[in-house]
C-alpha cells in the first residue's frame, strides 16, 4: 500500500478544519413566545350542550283580517320593522267613523257650552230659574263624557289601523311562516316565527355534584369541531330535577360566537382547581412518541425540555418540571426547531 507523505496529510487536514470554519452558523429561526404562568387547574369532565336564543318567539296578529303580506323566511329584521301586513280597508273605515262621530261630539258640546253660558248670565239677573240653570250644566257634562267616549274609540281605531302592521318586538331572523298571504287570521292567531340571533346563551345539564366547583364568572372551553372558545358561566340554576339529579348551567354567548341551535361538548371542572405552572396547549411539540416544549434560554438559543403533562384544563396545559412561571415558551415556529439553535422573536 503506497503511504502518503506526511507533509500531504497535514495539509489535507488543515483544509478540511477551514473548511468547516467557513461554515455559515445555523440562522437564528423566527418564533412567537408567551410566557409561562402559574394557573388553577382543576380536572375536567365533557358534557353535552346546545345554543339557545334568548327571544324565540310566535308572533300572533292582534287584529283580525285578512294577511295581505309576509316577510320571507330568513330575513333578517330590526326591533319594530314591520314583518306581516294585514289589509286596512275595514279599520280605515272605522277609523273615519271614529273621527266624524268625535268631529259631531266636539260641535254638540260647543253647543252645550253655549247654552250653559247664557243660562249663568240670566241667572245672573235672576232671569233664569234654578232649574234651567241645573239643566244646562248637565246637559254640558254629559256631551263632555259622550266626547272622551268619542276620543276614545277613535284612538282605538287607530290603533287597530296601526296593528294592521305586524311588527318585529326584537332583531333577530324570521325562521318560520305560520300563515299565507290570503288568510283570514284572528286575534291571537301565529303569524310568523322570529328568532332573536343576536342575544344568544349556551346552555347545558350537569351533575348536581359539579356545582361544588362551577361557580358564574369562572370560564369553560366549549368545543364544535376544530371550533373551540373560551365562555363564562352566568349562571348555575339552583334547583335541580329529582329524577336526573341534574342542574341546568348557562353560559354567556356573544353575537356571532354560534348559531342557534348548535350542538356543543362543555368542558366542566369535576375537582376543587390545583395550582400550576401551565404553558399554552400550542407549545407542544410531538416527535417520536414524546411531547417537548421549547423555552427561550438566557443566550436566546432554544432550550428542549420533555414535557411532564400535569392536567390539561382548555388550551392551557400544566408542567411538572422544567418549567418556571415567567419563562418564555415558543408557540409558533417549534416544529423544526433545533436544541440550541437561535431564535428571533417575533410579534404574535
Amino acid at each position: 500500500m503506497k503511504r502518503l507523505p506526511l507533509v500531504v496529510l497535514v495539509g489535507t487536514l488543515s483544509l478540511t478544519a477551514a473548511a468547516q470554519d467557513d461554515m455559515p452558523a445555523m440562522p437564528p429561526a423566527k418564533v412567537q413566545v408567551a410566557t409561562a404562568a402559574l394557573r388553577n387547574m382543576a380536572p375536567q369532565i365533557e358534557v353535552s350542550g346546545s345554543v339557545v336564543s334568548l327571544n324565540d318567539s310566535r308572533i300572533a296578529a292582534e287584529i283580525e283580517g285578512v294577511i295581505s303580506w309576509l316577510a320571507d323566511v330568513g330575513d333578517a329584521v330590526e326591533a319594530g320593522e314591520i314583518i306581516a301586513r294585514i289589509d286596512p280597508r275595514l279599520m280605515k273605515v272605522a277609523l273615519k267613523r271614529a273621527q266624524a262621530n268625535v268631529a259631531r261630539l266636539e260641535a254638540d258640546l260647543h253647543y252645550r257650552e253655549q247654552q250653559l253660558k247664557r243660562a249663568e248670565e240670566l241667572a245672573a239677573t235672576n232671569n233664569a230659574s234654578a232649574n234651567l240653570l241645573d239643566e244646562s250644566r248637565t246637559n254640558r257634562d254629559q256631551a263632555l263624557h259622550q266626547l272622551n267616549d268619542g276620543r276614545a274609540q277613535l284612538e282605538r281605531a287607530q290603533g287597530d289601523l296601526e296593528r294592521t302592521k305586524i311588527r318585529a318586538a326584537f332583531a333577530g331572523h324570521v325562521v318560520e311562516r305560520l300563515a299565507s298571504v290570503g288568510e283570514y287570521v284572528a286575534i291571537g292567531e301565529d303569524v310568523l316565527r322570529l328568532v332573536d340571533t343576536h342575544r344568544m346563551e349556551i346552555v347545558l345539564p350537569a351533575p348536581i355534584a359539579l356545582t361544588e366547583f362551577i361557580r358564574p364568572g369562572i370560564e369553560v372551553t366549549v368545543k364544535n369541531g376544530n371550533v373551540e372558545r373560551q365562555h363564562v358561566v352566568r349562571t348555575v340554576v339552583p334547583v335541580g330535577d329529582s329524577v336526573s339529579r341534574m342542574v341546568e348551567i348557562r353560559l354567556s354567548a356573544a353575537d356571532g360566537d354560534w348559531l342557534v341551535g348548535t350542538p356543543l361538548q362543555v368542558s366542566l371542572p369535576s375537582d376543587r382547581p390545583v395550582e400550576a405552572v401551565a404553558v399554552p396547549r400550542d407549545a407542544l411539540v410531538e416527535r417520536g412518541g414524546q411531547a417537548f416544549i421549547y423555552k427561550v434560554a438566557d443566550d436566546g438559543t432554544a432550550e428542549q425540555i420533555l414535557a411532564n403533562i400535569q392536567s390539561t384544563v382548555g388550551l392551557w396545559v400544566g408542567i411538572a418540571e422544567g418549567v418556571e412561571p415567567g419563562d418564555r415558551v415558543i408557540v409558533r415556529g417549534a416544529e423544526r426547531l433545533a436544541p440550541g439553535q437561535p431564535v428571533e422573536i417575533i410579534a404574535n
